[in-house]
């Protein structure tokens, strides 16, 4: 799954429900004058309007009269403020926003406040604090704006201050989903215009502690080619619901985050007191379970009550429960007993899983998933407080799981596809998916160096996976934990708490006695993050792992690792996946499949091969970074350098297993059967009927192509360089890679056969690689990017003169076959030009 730098990345901050549509309430003529009647004359009493109309009892009553949506609102909530949010509740089948998903909004409060004869609708600010009625909220009243979304004529009233008003504020894009649509088209000018003809009412339900407004929007582009997934792209449908929504009155007391313990944060400026560093205040995000007798196990009077949706598949029911439940593990260590519960959906036509008390789990089926599955979260904008939560798990977790036993885990291990195997495999993984969601809906962030705190031996031990998982945190990506056959195996995903999670409940939930405030709670919560040192304790999130950019500069903290030596493990992977790669013809296609089948059994265990064949890149370079401050136990510097010894095991792997011509040699017996099934499709559809890839073969040069890019990318990005060249100053010499390493290695693993008088028996890989590199060198010394120190510079500029010379001196030898000599030439002519140019300095 843009967001502010990754923090939120796999989490959805809304759920809703999706519900069928009821009678639709058509949006068209005018908006309703004074009196509702034509007539202009002023409020109508209230109850004469409501007569002859709809009226639906709740939070607001919700008036239904002429097919017209009105609010009903109390004196005693005018000027006060409601939660409202904007949800789609249906999704573009993949492209785009998903339903329940976050990409539209966030959760906020909204006020009606009467002015003369009108209401305004706004959102006030709620990110700055301050005491009520101290100088400085009235300065953050003054410093700061609120948005307004409407102004509504009031239409009724009567003798308490009620008023009525009409909800056609609603019908309007209060929610940007504009903004969602030119993010999925890529280009303003043939974009998504909301259409307010074709934008109507479809359903409103009030309950006792939320209003629905349920609104098909249509939104319209005169580009027939934009989305493939609806009849006519043109004309696209969306319904968004909009929920006004009681805040919590419940004695919350909000916690204040610590960055050595992963929970979402709402984020404030603290206007309240000048006796602190900075002003800025984090509360987490959590749920209040309120137990009876805090400090002392006792049942939780709030419980976190799940509900299965009917649209889950029945054979993965008892799994996603179960997974759900083992939540109340970590909780009774803190005294909260029965904190998580689960239900399933009734068989009653009246319950309604909009009703904000609902937290609801569902299967979510799109024709271009984008996701596995997602947790869902409504927050109290002012506090932090979770007031709902729930998951969506898409389909594609079902048929893909069976996929990775079929195509990787049964090879791997020797086995046959049993059916049966396969099932409990696929139980195995929706659990430990449900278990990562589920986590976040506690208020957990990702852990993505929980795979740093087990050894292999462990993870080989399914006594040791079965209570201690595979990683120390279920908040992990892990990979399948899948060892060659003929080595022990452990649990294959993540099926326990680990020792970190219970860490975190522990700070999240955990009673601390004597605390009246949010800062009263600090010196203790304090010492729980404390124990970051401890590798079972370790927490680092999204915000680094953004390798790509060379922002991201620790390798223990990743995704899709595992063990607390990840090159050695990866070693063993890819070694393992080359040899089934190689043997797909020995399990595929089965008698009766087509050629697909064996397509399918080479890519699934490439598609990991090249991920563990990028991933040494994190090590070149880097810095360990600690989240430890001064004073904890164990306490390391907030830097450290990661030992030049483990850089050149990096550049080692990568050498062999991706730049080599040796680690994309594959048994041509099986490269010549990875073909795909042609089909001719009448009735349309998209990309999910037939897409065909543009050749018929697996194009192997290519994808090596894109994996050792993806690495150079990284080790020769600007942030990255300056790294290096600035390690001198903090490390002493020898003790980590320099930028002339980092040159040196990369100029042999491309170049070296040419230098050994090799050049004839390099491959198409090999050659294509040095074509890519010595054009990369060529623009770190013609035109490189803003930020490429000089030093990089000035190494490419030695390198290219070194190419020229090498390849000069291995075409005099003679005895070339002629596309060698040509390709020695080209990369002569690169240098050569690049060595003439002018050279451009970049600012």
């Amino acid at each position: 799954m843009s967001f502010r730098f990754a923090r939120m990345a796999a989490l959805a901050i809304i759920m809703f429900a999706f519900s069928s549509a009821g009678r639709a309430l058509a949006a068209g003529g005018p908006a309703p004058d004074a009196s509702g009647s034509g007539g202009g004359a002023g409020p109508q009493p209230y109850d004469q309007f409501v007569a002859s109309a709809q009226v639906q009892s709740g939070l607001f009553p919700i008036i239904t009269k002429d097919d017209k949506v009105y609010l009903a609102i109390a004196a005693s909530q005018l000027d006060r403020q409601f939660i409202e949010t904007s949800v789609p509740s249906t999704g573009l089948g993949g492209f785009g926003p998903a339903p329940g998903e976050p990409y539209v909004a966030p959760a906020r409060m909204i006020e009606f406040s009467k002015v003369g004869g009108k209401i305004i609708i706004f959102w006030p600010n709620t990110n700055f604090l301050a005491p009520a009625g101290s100088p400085q909220s009235v300065s953050i009243d003054e410093s700061f704006p609120t948005s307004v979304i409407a102004t509504e004529p009031i239409v009724a009233s009567d003798a308490s201050g009620m008023v009525l008003i009409s909800a056609s504020a609603f019908l309007g894009d209060v929610g940007d989903l504009a903004g969602n649509f030119q993010q999925v088209v890529g280009d303003p000018s043939h974009g998504y215009r909301l259409d307010p003809t074709r934008s109507f009412f479809t359903k409103t339900a009030a309950f006792p502690e939320n209003d629905l407004l349920e609104v098909d929007q249509t939104w319209a582009s005169s580009d027939p080619n934009l989305i493939d997934n609806v009849p006519d792209p043109r004309s696209i449908a969306v319904r968004m619901e909009y929920n006004l929504v009681q805040p919590p009155s419940d004695n919350y007391m909000p916690r204040i985050a610590d960055d050595r313990v992963g929970y979402f944060e709402a984020g404030y400026l603290d206007f309240g007191n000048d006796q602190t560093y900075s002003r800025q205040t984090l509360y987490i995000s959590r749920w209040n379970f309120a137990p009876a007798t805090p400090g002392k196990p006792s049942v939780a009077t709030h419980p976190l009550v799940f509900t299965i949706s009917k649209n889950i598949p029945v054979e993965y029911r008892q799994t996603v429960k179960d997974a759900l439940l083992q939540w109340n593990d970590g909780f009774r260590r803190v005294g909260i007993l029965n904190a998580i519960q689960v239900q399933d959906q009734p068989d009653d036509p009246t319950w309604d899983p909009a009703d904000m008390r609902h937290n609801m789990v569902r299967w979510i089926d799109t024709s271009s998933p984008q996701y596995g599955a997602e947790a869902l979260i409504v927050n109290d904008p002012r506090t932090g407080e979770e007031i709902n939560a729930g998951i969506n798990v898409d389909a594609v977790v079902g048929t893909g799981d069976n996929t990775s036993y079929t195509y990787f885990v049964a090879p791997m291990r020797g086995l046959p596809d049993d059916p049966n195997a396969r099932r409990a495999f696929v139980q195995q993984d929706i659990r430990a998916t449900v278990l990562h969601e589920s986590g976040h809906d506690m208020g957990l962030q990702h852990n993505f160096m929980g795979s740093m705190g087990y050894t292999a031996a462990q993870l080989q031990s399914k006594s040791f996976t079965e209570r201690n998982g595979v990683a120390t945190s279920v908040m992990e990506y892990a990979p399948l934990n899948v060892w060659p056959k003929g080595t022990p195996q452990g649990d294959y995903s993540q099926v326990a708490l680990g020792p970190y999670d219970y860490h975190a409940i522990q700070y999240g939930y955990g009673y601390i006695a004597g605390a009246a405030t949010p800062h009263d709670e600090l010196s203790a919560l304090r010492r729980i993050a404390s124990a970051w040192n401890d590798p079972q304790f370790r927490f680092a999130s999204d915000e680094d792992v953004a390798f790509g950019s060379g922002h991201a500069i620790d390798p223990r903290n990743q995704q899709f690792d595992l063990t607390n030596d990840p090159l050695e493990w990866c070693g063993v992977e890819m070694h393992a996946e080359h040899a089934i790669m190689d043997a797909v013809n020995s399990r595929f296609p089965s008698v009766g499949r087509p050629n697909d089948d064996a397509r399918e059994g080479f890519l699934v265990p490439l598609r990991q091969y090249g991920r563990c064949a990028t991933m040494a890149a994190h090590n070149i370079g880097g810095e360990y970074l600690s989240r430890s401050r001064a004073g904890d136990p164990g306490g390391a510097t907030p830097l450290a350098y990661v030992p030049r010894t483990q850089e050149v095991r990096a550049w080692q792997q990568m050498d062999q297993y991706l730049f080599s011509n040796a680690a994309w040699n594959f048994n041509p017996s099986v490269l010549t059967r990875l073909t795909y099934t042609e089909a001719s499709i009448l009735n349309g559809g998209g990309t999910w009927a037939y897409n065909p890839t543009d050749r018929h073969d697996v194009a192997v040069v290519e994808i090596a192509a894109t994996d050792q890019d993806i690495a150079l990318n990284e080790t020769f990005a600007p942030l990255t360089l300056q790294r290096i060249d600035d390690l001198s100053f903090k490390y002493d010499r020898g003790r980590t890679m320099s930028l002339s390493d980092l040159f040196d290695w990369a100029q042999t693993s491309v170049f070296g056969d040419i230098a050994r008088g090799r050049a004839a028996s390099d491959g198409v890989v090999l050659r294509n690689l040095q074509s890519r590199y010595a054009r990369r060198l060529a623009t770190l010394w013609v035109k490189p990017m803003t930020g490429t120190p000089d030093d990089a510079k000035a190494l490419a500029r030695a390198e290219l003169v070194a190419l020229q010379h090498d390849c000069r001196v291995a075409a005099s030898h003679g005895g070339l076959d002629e596309l060698t000599t040509a390709h020695l030439e080209a990369l002569d002519a690169i240098a050569q030009q690049a060595l003439s140019a002018q050279t451009m300095t970049a600012p």
